[in-house]
């Protein structure tokens, strides 16, 4: 063989060769890519930038409790509307124990029920998010949230569907979404973030949604106090406290007819499903009004006294209690049940010689177990 034929042949041989590695090398980083992490890759990485938030009102008594994650480096975090709709404050909590205040809100669209909000924390690791339009039936999604203040829970499952509601798309998924998992991340098993879990108020089973990721990238800059938030037009479907109903609330006085010592209520399942393990919140408020001077006049009828209407009307809390209903209540039933916490100078005797309350017990849902239980009715589930 000639030097030429020689060379030609070694060029050719080191053009092969250098087409080989480089269609390896292109396959390796593709294979990277597209690798798909398991459940537990998920959590370890990314379960550290899911926070729980604690929605207060202006008493710093809860109100709500959800989940948020960051989305930026300095305490930027993504979360549902409804689950700070209300409140006059929030804190957030991660993982590792850090604790921080949501500042204000800095991208809001009630009707989607997602917001931005600015939190207190700095150097915070945001979450990747992927694309919510190329997402298909049947692929497998988990879910990372806060159910009953149970950090970090993770869940597993698939997207069933993408529903649509007029303009609005609905990533329906079979991970369940509990109390106080609203505003938490759902990834793809890439590890991107692909929707914000919201529960809705439906029938069936496993009818759990998410709001698509890319939603929250459309959002418009705007800066709203906390205390400020827009009644959100769709709070009717939003999971929340509505689900559970505190009703026909009486008052028991102690011995010394001016103490309240009891309440006895109704608790009413408004879901589909077999609620129990209900926290539950008792506020004990008085009532005030200031009347102008005439008022006082002791020469006026009480006919008379009452037709004169108050300057000023406000609520004064006076004591607080907690309680926890272990029974199961039914879907769509109601059970009785009291709850004792003595409140002093809570009662007073009116001019018909009858006790009255000095305001009113507000009774707070914080927090509740779902059951589903597949293929059982009422019937059977009252037979068991």
């Amino acid at each position: 063989m000639s030097k030429r034929k020689r060379k030609k042949y070694e060029r050719m041989k080191s053009d092969k060769i250098l087409i080989c590695v480089s269609l390896i090398i292109f396959y390796m980083i593709m294979s990277v890519s597209y690798a798909e992490l398991t459940t537990s890759q998920i959590a370890n990485e990314y379960s550290a930038s899911v926070v729980t938030i604690v929605a207060l009102d202006e008493n710093d008594q809860p109100l709500s409790l959800g989940s948020g994650f960051f989305i930026s480096s300095d305490g930027e975090i993504a979360t549902n509307h409804h689950v700070l709709e209300g409140c006059s404050k929030a804190i957030i909590k991660t993982t590792k124990g850090d604790r921080g205040d949501i500042i204000e809100i800095i991208k809001d669209d009630p009707v989607l029920d997602l917001l931005v909000a600015k939190t207190s924390l700095k150097n915070t690791k945001p979450l990747p998010l992927g694309d919510s339009d190329i997402l298909v039936a049947g692929e497998d999604i988990v879910a990372i949230g806060n159910p009953a203040g149970l950090e970090g829970t993770i869940s597993k499952g698939i997207i069933s569907g993408i529903r649509k509601s007029g303009v609005v798309k609905f990533i329906q998924i079979t991970a369940p979404i509990s109390p106080g998992s609203s505003g938490g991340p759902v990834f793809n098993l890439k590890g991107k973030v692909i929707g914000i879990a919201t529960a809705y108020l439906d029938v069936g089973q496993n009818l759990n949604f998410a709001m698509p990721i890319n939603y929250l990238k459309l959002l418009d800059s705007k800066k709203i106090q906390l205390n400020a938030l827009q009644k959100a037009a769709s709070s009717k479907d939003i999971e929340n406290a509505s689900q559970i109903e505190a009703t026909q609330i009486y008052y028991n006085q102690c011995d010394d007819g001016t103490s309240l010592c009891s309440i006895d209520f109704v608790l009413k399942n408004n879901s589909n499903y077999l609620i129990k393990n209900i926290k539950l919140l008792f506020i004990y408020k008085t009532h005030h009004k200031e009347y102008p001077e005439e008022y006082n006049n002791y020469n006026l009828s009480y006919d008379e006294r009452q037709k004169i209407k108050p300057t000023k009307e406000w609520d004064e809390v006076v004591s607080y209690s907690a309680s926890t209903i272990g029974k199961t209540i039914l879907p769509n039933l109601a059970l009785q049940f009291s709850h004792e916490h003595v409140v002093k100078h809570y009662m007073y005797k009116n001019q018909f010689n009858t006790f009255e309350t000095r305001g009113y017990v507000e009774i707070r849902v914080l927090d509740y177990d779902i059951e589903r239980s597949a293929g059982s009715s009422t019937i059977d589930l009252l037979l068991k």
